[in-house]
């Protein structure tokens, strides 16, 4: 129709050749869209509802379409769950939150997550599952992390110890995820941070916060560190001890992490880390305390036991209250405030540090006496008969 009309004919002629009316014609040159087919609307059953649905979500936003339905049955809603699902989706849209992206200023934020390495690697004959805490820094991209065999309070905090002795200073504020070991509990954006972290904050002084749930884009920096260490780093390792991997991982570190050109092509990551280092807050005067720590009565045997271990006090401490503090790589007791013994941090379980003393073999039975028995040879019969005549 537009085409005959681009020729140069009229409405009257392009209605005769099409048998339609011309003013058929007219509104379809006049549309924007060619037509439609539009079914007219019918009702639906929770029309008649919609204000209670909506007296509803003004006490309740989050209420679940199940419970919905129940409450408009005690009205009188015969219909199913799906019509009122479709109508909550209508009155209650899913807020879209829109995202920007962020600058930072040399030294100011520090991402730290957790992560799984993707194998389990054979140590002391065992396989074993390794976790690290990686920290990154967003402004420049450089990373370090700290690795361990387990996901514990005490190695989250260790970890952030290290990762502050390796910048040499503190950032102004640590980003994490909904981590147990940062937030106790949370409803929406009211947070109740974890006790010993606060301790750990209050300690080096830095500001933290809390992601929103489910929105990994927040740190995106610490997750394309994450990817990093799983693709750059790991494959192809041959790991013999926590302390072999942290040698290797600090040799890559220096040489090919942190001296990469950052994948906006615009610098240098050990450059801009310099910058940071200089940027960053002093470290305080003492080193935070980060170990387990318990405190029990030393039993006859002298055996604490930690974990599936067991490590021995001082026989002279039996039967006495002393302090258990371990961390990583070691296991030490303490008694009135001096260290009285040191191991080292046992992760096979039934070990016993020192091997106990065995109970000493009984002496050798002593061999009786042989006795040696003369020899008596019998009188012959003959001698007999001379006696006896």
């Amino acid at each position: 129709m537009r085409t005959m009309a681009a020729d140069g004919l009229s409405q009257r002629e392009i209605a005769g050749r099409l048998g339609i009316n011309r003013r058929t014609v007219g509104r379809m040159l006049a549309a924007e869209k060619p037509p439609r087919y539009r079914r007219v609307p019918q009702g639906s059953k929770v029309d008649v509802f919609e204000p209670v649905i909506r007296q509803v979500l003004a006490e309740w936003p989050q209420i679940k379409a199940p419970r919905m339905t129940e409450v408009l049955r005690e009205h009188g809603y015969e219909g199913s769950v799906d019509v009122v699902k479709r109508r909550l989706r209508e009155l209650r849209p899913l807020p879209e939150r829109p995202a920007q992206r962020t600058g930072y200023r040399p030294g100011q934020v520090l991402q730290l997550d957790w992560l799984e390495l993707p194998t389990r690697p054979k140590i002391a004959g065992r396989e074993r599952r390794v976790y690290a805490l990686l920290g990154t820094l967003p402004y420049s991209g450089a990373q370090s992390a700290h690795f361990s065999f387990d996901m514990t309070a005490e190695s989250f905090l260790e970890g952030h110890v290290a990762l502050f002795d390796w910048l040499g200073g503190v950032v102004r504020e640590c980003v994490y995820d909904n981590l147990r070991s940062v937030v106790a509990r949370r409803e929406r954006d009211e947070i109740r941070w974890n006790q010993r972290f606060l301790h750990l904050r209050g300690h080096y002084a830095f500001h933290s916060t809390a992601c929103t749930p489910a929105t990994p884009r927040e740190k995106g920096s610490v997750e394309g560190g994450v990817r990093h260490l799983k693709t750059g780093f790991w494959p192809a390792r041959r790991i013999a001890s926590l302390a072999d991997l942290d040698r290797q991982y600090a040799g890559w570190r220096e040489a090919i992490c942190n001296r990469r050109r950052h994948s906006t092509g615009r610098f240098l990551v050990n450059e801009r880390l310099a910058e940071e280092r200089a940027a960053l807050r002093c470290l305080p005067p003492t080193r935070f305390d980060y170990a387990y720590a318990r405190t029990s009565r030393v039993p006859l045997d002298g055996y604490l036991r930690y974990r599936q271990s067991f490590y021995r006090a001082p026989e002279a401490l039996v039967h006495q209250r002393v302090e258990l503090k371990a961390d990583r790589d070691a296991v030490w007791i303490c008694h009135q405030g001096s260290e009285v013994a040191r191991y080292r941090h046992s992760y096979e379980p039934g070990s016993w540090l020192p091997a106990p003393r065995m109970r000493p073999e009984p002496p050798p039975a002593v061999m009786p006496a042989e006795i040696v028995v003369p020899e008596v040879c019998p009188p012959e019969l003959s001698d007999y008969a001379v006696l006896c005549a």
